[in-house]
């Protein structure tokens, strides 16, 4: 039945936008429809609607991570506590179930007593996805337990960090959350792409958060521009 469902057409599931933008627009103009509408991507389109390009949480990460200038926003204060879950010995189904109605994309793992074993992604499901027909296992895919799938080598920060280094370690890692590594014992925070952008947004403001990206942008169009031919235009 999973591999019948993989086989249906792209346009009777995917999601029609509703919100774009264009290439001239400013910086506070995307990171506004990001925080007030909770987005994780946004499709950049000429104006006569012919895409461009995308513009991802990830890239405002980016613009955030380079600079080694702190913003004096601990993660502490826009990490999120409400985590969901997942014991090792269950099933990846139920971690499907659990992402897909918690609007989520990591679940931390954990044992019977509340101990981190490592992280399962959205990511590792869809690595599990890649291998329906082709791995010769006679267990069914989504009935396999969670250890079997999760990543054990979690990337972690301290809650007294300095976003920007949050930002940064995300950046270097390629990772869209990390876990609170010194809360006291099985005591789980999490903070994720989502959090950094929406949190200090609502926390402290947009005007505050696009200054927390703009120099680096300046900077980065700058030797965009500087090492362009003089016919060339930037999307």
């Amino acid at each position: 039945e999973v591999k019948e469902s993989l086989e249906i057409p792209l346009e009777r599931i995917m999601s029609y936008p509703t919100l774009l933008v264009e290439p001239g627009d400013g910086l506070t103009d995307v990171v506004k429809k990001f925080s007030y509408h909770n987005l994780g991507a946004l499709g950049v389109v000429s104006e006569h609607g012919m895409l461009q390009g995308i513009v991802t949480l990830r890239d405002l990460i980016g613009l955030m991570g380079i600079s080694s200038n702190q913003l004096g926003v601990k993660v502490s204060e826009i990490m999120n506590r409400r985590m969901i879950t997942i014991k090792s010995h269950s099933p990846v189904s139920l971690a499907v179930q659990l992402m897909s109605e918690g609007r989520i994309r990591r679940l931390p793992v954990v044992s019977e007593v509340g101990e981190l074993l490592g992280v399962v992604t959205n990511k590792d499901i869809l690595r599990l996805l890649a291998k329906l027909g082709g791995d010769g296992y006679s267990t069914p895919l989504f009935d396999r337990p969670i250890s079997e799938v999760m990543t054990s080598e979690v990337i972690s920060i301290g809650h007294e960090d300095d976003v920007r280094v949050a930002a940064s370690r995300m950046m270097i890692f390629g990772v869209g959350g990390l876990l609170i590594s010194d809360l006291p014992s099985n005591e789980l925070a999490l903070v994720t792409e989502r959090d950094l952008i929406r949190n200090i947004a609502t926390k402290r403001s947009i005007e505050f958060l696009v200054n927390a990206m703009q120099y680096e942008l300046e900077a980065s169009d700058s030797a965009g521009r500087a090492r362009a031919p003089s016919h060339a235009t930037s999307l």
